[in-house]
């Protein structure tokens, strides 16, 4: 027999256990926080197809494929980034192989890790505040903009703040121990193994830690110095481990001083060339000033927090994840980590949502309680929601999911595949091609930009191009590539389809003689002579032509058998796979 549809009063039940087991005020807050989780699913996948890529998300998926590939990070490509994010990745990229979609798939594998960041952030806001605090966090972070798209992103961001997450959640999860330090330092330690920037959390934690004790007072913790002293021994101990078998395994693969010219030198002269004068540097007084009194207004919150727990245990968590979000926050406004950047945010907003939350239903409820309205007609219980209905209101203002901004990448992946073989080189800024060996090893992006500035990089991209026999280049001819780069690339190489350039020329007659074209070739390859969609006939050098010739570098001369206007010397693979410059000349 077909089982019965369930009954009004049992659908009523079901929403009123649950209710009652996230502790939410009824109800209705408990309808209206699950249509916020459903909305939230559904955007961030409707966004995981139709946000642009970022360049750093194919720069990644450069170093995976050169991991799959059996090339050495640093030594064989070069990279500045720690390299566990993309030794884990590598064997995922040789499930999925070589195709133009591969982008969107690394997305949705990356989808599970957001989970599991949701999940630390709702574990979090239920063992500072309560259940219904971690319910409304996970909402308000999963739409807030700065957040949301960043975390849908294939990028090492995403597996670094996880891993920081996962470190709170286990500092948080209990009475302080050495087995919980040991636990967390090696969660920590895997957070180094992603990004060098978890500096960051270090410092936040050593910092967090002794204001907590402070704040809190050693004897109300009832913990003794030399317990608290093993703590921290055995957390820091755990935190060198993964990040030294990572420094051990180059070493012994002959890679140290790639491994630290690209992780520590690079990084940290690049980002003072390309970070400009520091306010503290310059305004030394001031900054010392505004230091000591933001420092001071956060051990005052920090206090009052700490106060108003109902136990010692709910006072350090709350007030440690406080000191935590402080200190993360001015070590990066003051630079500790040089380079500012978006990507550097993503650990500290689920933490800062946590406690936004927390106090944010505490005060409504106070509110409530005291039958105080001092927005008229407004609920205070219901201020939260509405937040959560600004953000997703601002989420689809910002990027609507609707409009496909993804489409340019996947077709410049589709062309690079049709048109070029594992064998060729490309140029491209930062690993754009994601499937074909770069000619020029630098990565081209703000801080390589500076250095090559600077001179402290030489930039030689057009005699690598020469030297390797480039025959495409693959990228927008920004300002971040240097002016004799950029007038190598147009004057060598022809636009045949979106950013997509191959090496040619386009043909001039003779002022004395329309049949005769004299031309230059740099890049050494072989060519064919073409008009629209014809090969056309005539003697290249004295010799009959009528196909490919291969043509080395100087001065040749190509006598055609008719006049013709829009002549193109053209990269023979290209010609044979119908890559042709007609319309697309810039």
């Amino acid at each position: 027999m077909p089982s019965e549809r369930p009954t009004i009063a049992q659908r009523t039940s079901f929403v009123q256990r649950g209710a009652d087991y996230f502790g939410l005020s009824g109800p209705a807050e408990f309808i209206t926080a699950a249509i916020f989780v459903v909305l939230m699913i559904a955007l961030r996948i409707a966004n995981l197809i139709s946000y642009r890529f970022d360049s750093d998300e194919s720069q990644h998926l450069h170093v995976v494929w050169a991991w799959a590939h059996g090339f050495v990070q640093y030594r064989d490509i070069f990279d500045n980034h720690m390299p566990l994010f993309h030794i884990m990745f590598a064997p995922v990229y040789k499930l999925i192989g070589e195709r133009p979609a591969i982008l969107y798939w690394m997305r949705f594998i990356m989808l599970p890790l957001y989970f599991v960041a949701a999940w630390c952030t709702y574990r979090i806001g239920t063992l500072l505040f309560s259940r219904r605090a971690g319910i409304w966090a996970v909402v308000l972070v999963g739409f807030y903009p700065a957040y949301h798209f960043i975390s849908l992103q294939f990028r090492t961001d995403n597996v670094w703040a996880l891993f920081w997450l996962l470190c709170v959640t286990v500092l948080m999860g209990g009475e302080l121990s050495a087995r919980r330090a040991l636990k967390a330092g090696l969660l920590l330690g895997l957070c180094f193994a992603v990004s060098m920037k978890s500096s960051l959390f270090l410092v936040s934690i050593l910092v967090a830690a002794p204001l907590t004790v402070f704040v809190v007072g050693r004897e109300r913790l009832g913990q003794s110095w030399s317990h608290l002293a093993q703590c921290a021994a055995a957390f820091l101990v755990t935190t060198l481990i993964v990040p030294a078998a990572v420094i051990i395994f180059f070493a012994l693969e002959g890679v140290w001083r790639d491994f630290r010219y690209c992780v520590f030198d690079f990084n940290v002269l690049a980002s003072r060339l390309a970070g400009g004068e520091l306010f503290y540097k310059s305004h030394p007084v001031v900054a010392a000033a505004f230091f000591l009194v933001v420092a001071g207004i956060c051990v005052y919150i920090g206090r009052q927090l700490a106060r108003h727990s109902a136990n010692p245990g709910l006072a350090v968590r709350r007030a440690f994840v406080f000191f935590v979000c402080a200190s993360y926050f001015l070590a990066l406004e003051s630079r500790l980590w040089p380079l500012l950047s978006h990507d550097n945010d993503p650990p500290f907003y689920p933490l800062v949502f946590v406690l936004i939350s927390g106090v944010a239903l505490g005060v409504s409820d106070r509110l409530a309680r005291q039958k105080r309205n001092v927005l008229g007609n407004l609920r205070p219980r219901s201020l939260i929601q509405i937040a959560a209905a600004a953000e997703v209101v601002l989420s689809v203002t910002m990027h609507p999911f609707w409009k496909n901004r993804t489409k340019s990448e996947a077709d410049l992946l589709r062309d690079v595949l049709a048109l070029t073989t594992p064998a060729d080189y490309v140029f491209d800024c930062k690993g754009e091609t994601v499937f074909r060996t770069r000619c020029f090893r630098p990565v081209l992006e703000k801080m390589t930009v500076a250095c090559i500035r600077t001179g402290v990089i030489v930039d030689n991209a057009p005699q690598r191009c020469i030297d390797t026999r480039t025959c495409v280049v693959a990228t927008e001819l920004k300002k971040r590539i240097s002016l004799n780069t950029r007038r190598f690339l147009k004057h060598c190489y022809l636009p045949v389809a979106g950013n997509l350039r191959v090496a040619g020329a386009e043909l001039q007659p003779s002022s004395a003689d329309p049949y005769r074209f004299d031309f230059e070739v740099v890049i050494p390859a072989s060519y064919e002579i073409i008009y629209i969609d014809e090969r056309v006939r005539g003697t290249l050098d004295g010799i009959p032509c009528n196909g490919a010739r291969f043509l080395g570098p100087g001065r040749h001369t190509f006598e055609s058998e008719s006049t013709f206007q829009n002549l193109f010397l053209l990269w023979a693979p290209a010609v044979d796979r119908h890559f042709t410059p007609y319309h697309r000349v810039s």
